[in-house]
C-alpha cells in the first residue's frame, strides 16, 4: 500500500466516498420506493410496475407504451419531508402518479421542440432483451456502441418519465435508427461540456460528470467528438448516472480505475474501464 501512487491514493479516496455515500443513503431510498410502489399499486392499478431498480421503475401504462419513471424527484423532494409526516408525502405520491399519467406521448411529437426530447441510453444485454420481450408487437432498435454487452437506445424525455422509441415510432416521425442517434447525440450536446475531455488530456485529472438526469452514462458518446485523432482517454460508467473521464495510468496498474469502475451508485451499468479514441469507445487489453 505504501507504494501506490498518488492517483492511487486519490482514486480510493474517491471509492471510500461514493461507497460510504451509497451505503448511507440506499436504506432511505428503500424505505420511500417501497412506500411509492404500495401506493401506486394502490392508486393506479392501471399502471403496472415492470421492474424495480434503485432510481428507476419500468411501467407500462394502460392503454399506452412502456416507459420509465425516474425516480429522482421522489428522492429529492422525499428528503426534505419529515418521516412523520404522512400527509406531505402522500401529496407528493400523488403528483408524480399525475405526471406519469401524462407521459410522453409518442403519437405528438410533431413540433421542433418535441424532437429536442429525443435522447440516447446506454442499456446492458440483459436490459435489452427484458425490455424487448414486453414491448410484445414493436421492435425497439438497438444501435452498437462498440463495447460488446453494451448499446445505445432512444428516448423520448420527459419531466420524470421517459418513453422507449421502437422502430415504427421513429418511422412515423421520419427517422430512421441512425438518423435518431444522430438527433440525440445532438440534444444531448446541449448539456455536455467537452472542457472535461481535455483537461483528461492536459493534467491526467479525473472527471466526474453528475448532473442527475439520468443520461450521465450516455454522455460517453460525445467523448469520441472531444477528440482529435490519435488522442486517447479512459471513461467509466459504473452506474446510468455517473461518467469519469480521466488518462490511462502512466505505469500500467489499472487496478485504481478498476475498482472505480465497480463503485456503482445505484444499478450497476459497466463494471470494467473503457479506452475512448476519436474513432469511438472500446474495451482495454490488460
Amino acid at each position: 500500500m505504501l507504494g501506490l501512487p498518488w492517483w492511487a491514493w486519490l482514486l480510493l479516496g474517491v471509492v471510500a466516498f461514493l461507497w460510504v455515500a451509497f451505503v448511507a443513503a440506499r436504506s432511505w431510498r428503500r424505505t420511500i420506493r417501497l412506500e411509492f410502489i404500495e401506493f401506486l399499486r394502490r392508486e393506479a392499478p392501471e399502471v403496472e410496475i415492470l421492474k424495480e431498480l434503485e432510481h428507476e421503475l419500468v411501467v407500462k401504462v394502460r392503454g399506452g407504451g412502456d416507459g420509465t419513471l425516474r425516480l429522482d424527484r421522489l428522492y429529492r423532494e422525499g428528503s426534505r419531508l419529515k418521516p412523520e409526516d404522512t400527509a406531505r408525502r402522500e401529496d407528493l405520491f400523488n403528483r408524480l402518479l399525475a405526471v406519469l399519467r401524462e407521459s410522453p406521448d409518442i403519437g405528438r411529437l410533431e413540433s421542433e421542440e418535441d424532437r429536442r426530447r429525443i435522447l440516447p441510453r446506454l442499456v446492458t444485454d440483459s436490459f435489452l432483451r427484458q425490455i424487448r420481450a414486453e414491448m410484445a408487437g414493436e421492435v425497439l432498435p438497438a444501435l452498437p456502441l462498440g463495447v460488446p454487452g453494451l448499446s445505445v437506445v432512444l428516448v423520448l424525455d420527459g419531466e420524470t418519465a421517459v418513453a422507449y422509441l421502437s422502430e415504427g415510432q421513429l418511422s412515423a416521425i421520419g427517422l430512421t435508427p441512425e438518423e435518431g442517434l444522430e438527433l440525440a447525440r445532438q440534444n444531448l450536446a446541449r448539456s455536455f461540456e467537452s472542457a472535461i475531455v481535455r483537461r483528461a488530456l492536459t493534467d491526467g485529472s479525473l472527471n466526474v460528470v453528475k448532473a442527475g438526469d439520468s443520461f450521465d452514462a450516455a454522455r460517453l458518446l460525445l467523448v469520441p467528438g472531444a477528440l482529435a485523432p490519435g488522442e486517447q482517454v479512459v471513461a467509466l460508467i459504473p452506474d446510468r448516472d455517473t461518467l469519469v473521464v480521466t488518462s490511462a495510468p502512466r505505469d500500467g496498474n489499472w487496478a485504481g480505475l478498476r475498482k472505480l469502475a465497480r463503485a456503482a451508485a445505484g444499478e450497476p451499468l459497466w463494471t470494467e474501464p473503457l479506452v475512448v479514441t476519436a474513432e469511438g469507445v472500446s474495451t482495454i487489453r490488460l
